[in-house]
């Protein structure tokens, strides 16, 4: 996931936590809240950055140590977060457990960059690409605690737990992006089969996700919801057939739809009140529902992601001129949702 929906997803938390009514606080374990979480957290990342510093030096002894230190604060982190989204009783509860979760899934979703980033450095490699599908595991078990949350968290809290969802599980595929490219680079073959099966298993992930995606599809801020739709019927089944940048281009044009959301609203609306006026400059009638706004960026999404699924076009050219493919997908993205937030998403960059 990106650094900018990490950013996201832990914000938007917090928002909702801010928002609810204020109440006793309930009585807890101290180990079981989001300070703790966070603590885990913050104690995983630093290990991680010193597992990348001692495989940059070729620290073997270093790097094993600090892998070892970064699963366990991570694992350790999740532990809490289930538990809390495991007891929690009324809505306050299961939003704070929703932020803990927020914050531990966040962290596994880093630590498994860092952990597929590092396939190929043969500092503690065996160690490293052993460790990345338990972290994919992981990452999937929070995932799957966070979206039994979305209908016991408040229904103003709801969508923007459900956006987190998607986010995590299917906002990003650097993954799978990483492990491909490893696989390319020439492994030794007992290297190549265990990170063979961790791509399997991260594809298997982000299929898996998706699923939990359309599960929770109506709950999702309307304004997203016929473009997620949209997406989720055309690759709903054929994720495992997807080459690895095709499905970093359908993750990332999700990264990019989820990124309108600015999740601000007026009084009377609530948390999403003016949500499409914060977007669009103005919220739709009623009678034009959100066809009427987004009617013809659904045509595009469909239009896009049929040419690079269904043959023909712009699939020709996927195995053989991968660059090409993705800036024209790019192109597509900045117009398709450029228009809506008023200015180019890829403005600037090459």
């Amino acid at each position: 996931m990106s650094a900018f929906r990490r950013t996201l997803a832990v914000a938007v938390t917090l928002t909702a936590v801010a928002a609810l009514p204020a109440t006793a606080p309930a009585k807890s374990p101290s180990k079981n809240t989001v300070s703790a979480v966070k603590s885990s957290a913050a104690k995983a990342d630093k290990a991680a950055k010193r597992l990348k510093r001692a495989a940059r030096l070729n620290q073997t002894s270093v790097a094993k140590r600090q892998l070892k230190t970064a699963r366990r604060q991570a694992a350790a982190g999740s532990r809490t977060a289930r538990r809390m989204a495991n007891r929690a009783t009324n809505g306050k509860s299961a939003t704070k457990a929703a932020q803990a979760l927020t914050i531990a899934g966040t962290q596994y979703d880093s630590l498994l960059e860092t952990l597929t980033g590092l396939a190929t450095d043969t500092t503690a490699q065996k160690d490293v690409v052993k460790s990345i599908r338990p972290t994919i595991a992981g990452k999937a078990r929070v995932l799957r605690s966070l979206t039994s949350l979305v209908d016991d968290v408040p229904s103003s809290v709801a969508p923007m737990v459900a956006s987190i969802v998607v986010a995590l599980g299917a906002g990003d595929a650097k993954e799978i992006t990483n492990l491909d490219g490893a696989l390319n680079g020439g492994l030794p073959a007992s290297i190549s089969a265990i990170v063979s099966q961790a791509l399997a298993a991260a594809t298997g992930a982000i299929e898996t996700a998706l699923g939990l995606v359309q599960s929770i599809l109506p709950v999702l801020p309307a304004e997203v919801q016929p473009l997620i739709g949209a997406i989720l019927n055309q690759v709903m089944g054929i994720v495992g057939t997807l080459v690895p940048s095709v499905l970093s281009t359908v993750t990332g044009l999700i990264d990019s739809i989820l990124g309108a959301l600015p999740f601000v609203g007026s009084s009377e609306g609530g948390l999403f009140g003016g949500l499409l006026s914060g977007i669009l400059g103005g919220a739709p009638s009623a009678s034009d529902g959100v066809s009427g706004a987004t009617g013809g960026i659904l045509g595009t999404i469909q239009n896009l992601l049929g040419g690079l699924l269904g043959g023909g076009g712009i699939v020709d050219g996927v195995l053989g001129t991968v660059n090409g493919v993705l800036g024209t997908v790019t192109g597509l993205i900045d117009n398709l949702l450029g228009g809506l937030l008023g200015g180019g998403l890829f403005g600037g960059a090459s």
